[in-house]
C-alpha cells in the first residue's frame, strides 16, 4: 500500500529536525540550489531527494508526489535538480554521521568495500558507495559516492602510519598495497593469487630475490595435511617488492562440499568443466586460501 502524502510529509518534518542547522547555507554552498523556481527552498530540494532515495520513488511518480505536497512539476525537471545535489549531500553525510579523530600514535584497523546502487527500473549500476569503516572505534572513516566508473581501490581513502586495513578480494592491487607498505600501512586483502601473483620467500631473507619461484597456491595448500598454514611470501610490482605472509585455513566437510557445489555451478554455466582449481577463494580439497593475506 502506497504512503498517503500527509503521512509522507509528516515523516519529513521531523526528518528535517535531525539535520544540522546550517543544512540550507550548505546547499547554496556546494550550489545545489541557487535561486528559487519550481523548487522554492534547499527543504524542498530534500524533500524531492528523500521521495526519489528514501522511498525509492521513480522520477514521475516522486514528480507526482511532490506536485501533491507542494507545486507541479516534471519528472525532467526532478531529474537535473537530482544531478545537482551530489556534493551537498556527501557532505551533509560526512557532518550527521559519526566520526572520531584518533590519534597519529594509535592503533586503527579499517575495514574497506564497495557497494552497487541501481534505481527504480535500471538495467545496471547507476552509483557505487565506497566506505571505510574503523573498527576499533566502531565510527565511519570515510565514504565516496561516485559513478559506475569508479572502481575499488585502497587509494580512495586517507590513511597514517599504523593503520592496518582489511580488505576483500576486489582489492587485490599489489602496487597499491606496497605503497601502502612503503608508507607504514598494513594491508590484510582476501587473495587472488590470479591479480596478485606471489612468490616463495624464506624467513631470513631481508631483500627480494629476483630468482625467487613464483607460488603456485593451489599446488602448496594441496600438498598441506594440517588446517591451518602460514607460509612468509613476497609481493612484487614492477620494481617495488615487500615481504608478507599467506594465511590458510581449511573449510569444515561441510563447507567444502558447498564451496566445490558452487564451483561445478559457475563452471557449468560458462560452459566448462570444473577441475578443483580456485574458485572465490576455495580450493577443492576444502582448503580456503581466501583467508588474509598480511603485507606490511
Amino acid at each position: 500500500m502506497s504512503q498517503a502524502p500527509q503521512s509522507i510529509d509528516l515523516a519529513f518534518e521531523a526528518f528535517l529536525k535531525e539535520l544540522p542547522p546550517e543544512y540550507a547555507e550548505m546547499a547554496y554552498a556546494f550550489k545545489a540550489f541557487a535561486r528559487p523556481r519550481k523548487v522554492k527552498t534547499p527543504a524542498h530540494l530534500l524533500q524531492i531527494v528523500m521521495l526519489y532515495c528514501g522511498l525509492d520513488q521513480a522520477l514521475r511518480t516522486t514528480a507526482g508526489s511532490f506536485t501533491l505536497l507542494e507545486e507541479r512539476i516534471t519528472d525532467a525537471t526532478i531529474l537535473q535538480r537530482l544531478r545537482a545535489c551530489g556534493p551537498w549531500l556527501k557532505a551533509l553525510l560526512h557532518t550527521m554521521l559519526p566520526s572520531t579523530k584518533t590519534a597519529l600514535t594509535a592503533l586503527r584497523l579499517l575495514i574497506v568495500d564497495g557497494s552497487s546502487l541501481q534505481g527504480p527500473g535500471a538495467e545496471g549500476t547507476d552509483y557505487r558507495v565506497h566506505l571505510a569503516l574503523d573498527l576499533t572505534n566502531m565510527t565511519l572513516h570515510a565514504v565516496d559516492v561516485t559513478g559506475v566508473d569508479g572502481g575499488e581501490s585502497p587509494t580512495r581513502y586517507p590513511w597514517q602510519a599504523g593503520d592496518i586495513a582489511l580488505v576483500d578480494r576486489g582489492y587485490n592491487q599489489p602496487r597499491v598495497i606496497l605503497d601502502l607498505f612503503a608508507r607504514g600501512v598494513g594491508v590484510i586483502v582476501r587473495l587472488n593469487p590470479t591479480a596478485m601473483p606471489l612468490f616463495v620467500r624464506s624467513l631470513d631473507a631481508e631483500a627480494f630475490d629476483p630468482t625467487a619461484a613464483r607460488l603456485d597456491v593451489a599446488a602448496h595448500l594441496r600438498a598441506q595435511s594440517a588446517d591451518t598454514v602460514s607460509l612468509p611470501v613476497w609481493l612484487r610490482a614492477q620494481e617495488a617488492s615487500g615481504p608478507g605472509w599467506l594465511h590458510a585455513v581449511r573449510l569444515p566437510p561441510e563447507a567444502a562440499e558447498a564451496a566445490r557445489r558452487r564451483c561445478r555451478q559457475a563452471a557449468q554455466r560458462k560452459g566448462r568443466t570444473a577441475r578443483g582449481h580456485p574458485v572465490s577463494g576455495r580450493l577443492g580439497d576444502g582448503v580456503h586460501h581466501g583467508a588474509p593475506g598480511n603485507f606490511g
